[in-house]
């Protein structure tokens, strides 16, 4: 493989990443409707439950997203340090996202998208089942 198609490859992988990525904060958006909802209309035990479960695939989904962009960026890097390029793009590339190794997917392989996503599923939830008080 050359280290263009490695670039090509990557310039892909990145737009089908950004594709879901608008699409998962999409979901956020209608889970943050939803627990709103749940929380305007004062809903039962069900609706709350339902509406959590759903806010949980979401944010499992974006974890997933994350997990998937570290992939990606450090297979990249990985398959640019095996054909031996002299690109000095490439060699800050390899820098960044090289040298641990062969790649595995994790949800939790980038630290600030994990914090990001446990804010966020803080902010649905404590809407969903802490109650506003009235006073």
């Amino acid at each position: 493989m050359s280290e263009f198609e490695v670039w090509s490859v990557f310039t892909s992988l990145m737009i089908s990443n950004a594709i879901y990525t608008a699409a998962v904060f999409f979901m956020v958006w209608v889970a943050f409707r939803a627990a709103n909802q749940t929380a305007a209309e004062e809903g039962n035990l069900l609706v709350k439950i339902l509406v959590s479960l759903f806010a949980v695939g979401i944010i499992f989904n974006g974890l997933t997203v994350g997990g998937n962009l570290m992939l990606n960026l450090e297979s990249s890097a990985l398959s640019l340090q095996m054909i031996g390029t002299e690109n000095p793009n490439a060699l800050r590339f390899i820098a960044a996202y090289g040298g641990s190794g062969q790649p595995e997917f994790s949800l939790f392989s980038n630290p600030i998208n994990v914090g990001w996503w446990a804010v966020v599923a803080a902010m649905i939830l404590s809407r969903i089942w802490i109650k506003k008080d009235s006073g």
